[in-house]
This record gives structure tokens, sequence and C-alpha cells, in this order.
């Protein structure tokens, strides 16, 4: 689920919002424009707001393209339009070329609704697969009982005269219960965890009955009133 709303967040940022804002924008231009205009890669909010006035139109087209939109506007001065992922960058024209107006218009989603949504993609993608990686290794985590000891996934074989005792310290607050043996190669600890073994009470009670080891999991037999 986490990866999921990753890559939608993902999507929102790079494709969605900057398609939803185009949609809109789309609409306030004649009906036989709509389709052809699109997204400026070059158009944003920073570099439309460092535009000044003044500026002669050919500049601007030299800078960015062609406008999504250029058209007349109250019969004296012309309006051009650029369609950016967060908004549209609009500039006024009189006659003679030179921009009168020069602003900048946020879309549906604005430049930071954005960078949020891409930003949250970003922290939630390592989270998930994290996340994905433990839920693997608590599914695949298994440990094999036979008359010869104890395989743990993945691990070698504890054989039952390699084992030494229990430590069950954990086991009240986290149930978990360690297996400590012995091997040529030394020392070793192996944690059987009530929540991730569905065997760890047979476990347990077998490995205690057959090493003869005190059994931390034992339940006492219930005590009994006594009446004359």
């Amino acid at each position: 689920m986490v990866i999921g709303f990753s890559g939608w967040s993902f999507y929102d940022g790079y494709v969605g919002y900057p398609h939803d804002n185009l949609m809109e924008a789309r609409k306030e231009l004649p009906a036989e424009q709509q389709k052809s205009a699109t997204i400026n890669e070059l158009v944003t909010e920073d570099v439309a707001k460092s535009l000044e006035k003044g500026v002669n139109i050919k500049e601007l087209s030299e800078k960015f393209g062609a406008p999504a939109w250029r058209g007349d506007f109250g019969g004296v001065h012309e309006k051009a339009v650029w369609f950016g992922r967060g908004g549209s960058l609009i500039a006024l024209v009189d006659k003679i070329g030179i921009t009168r107006t020069v602003e900048w218009k946020s879309g549906k989603h604005k430049e930071t609704d954005l960078w949020l949504q891409k930003l949250m993609g970003l922290v939630l993608a390592p989270l998930g697969i994290f996340m994905l990686i433990r839920l693997i290794a608590m599914c695949t985590r298994g440990a094999e009982f036979s008359d010869e000891g104890l395989k743990p996934s993945g691990q070698a074989l504890i054989p039952f005269d390699a084992m030494i005792g229990w430590d069950a310290e954990t086991y009240k607050d986290r149930g978990q219960i360690t297996l400590q043996y012995e091997t040529g190669s030394g020392k070793g600890e192996y944690i059987l965890d009530d929540y991730k073994l569905a065997a760890f009470k047979t476990i347990v009670n077998e490995i205690s009955k057959r090493k003869r080891f005190d059994n931390p999991i034992k339940e006492e037999a219930p005590q009994t009133e006594s009446g004359t």
C-alpha cells in the first residue's frame, strides 16, 4: 500500500497534476486551438516572475518558443500565453510587439503542490521497500523441526547435542526465547519468536523435554480449593 501510494504521488507530481492544469487552461482558448496547446517545460513560476514588462515578444519567443496561443485582446493589445506545469505565463503585447504586462497565473495545482507530491513519493518509496523486505522476511522466516534437531530457514542445522539452554528474559515482554547452542565453530544463538513461528510452543516444549531444560513457557496447573 505504501509503495502504491508512493507511485501515485510521483504520478500526480510529474503527470497527473500538470495534466489537470493544462486541461483547465485549455478551456480559456478558442475551441480550434485547445487540442494543440501543450505544456512548455521551460515555463516555470520563478522564471516568469523574473521577467519584466517592456520585453519584446520576439525575445520571449526566442526564450520559450512560440506561445501556446496568441490572439487579439480588447482590440488594443494581443495576448500571448505559454503553459507550464504549474500555471501559465501571460503577456499583453502592444501593436509594435512590446509587452505591457507579464504575469504568472498559477494553475489548479500550484508548483508547490507538484513539489510536495514528488517529495511524498520520494519519502514513501524507500519506506515502502523497507516494509516490503521486512514482510517478505517475516513470511519466509521459519524453522524445520525433526529428530535431528532444529533447522532455521537459511541456516545450518542445530543438532540436539549442540543445544545448551534457553534464554527467556525477553519472553514476557516480546514473546521471544533464545536457544543457545555450541558447535565446533563456537557458540551461537537462535531467536524463536512466538509471533513468527506457528509451531513456537510445540518446538519449545519438545526441545525442553528432550534436553531436560527448564521449560520457560510451561503453564502451571490451576490450583483447586480443597474442602472438608
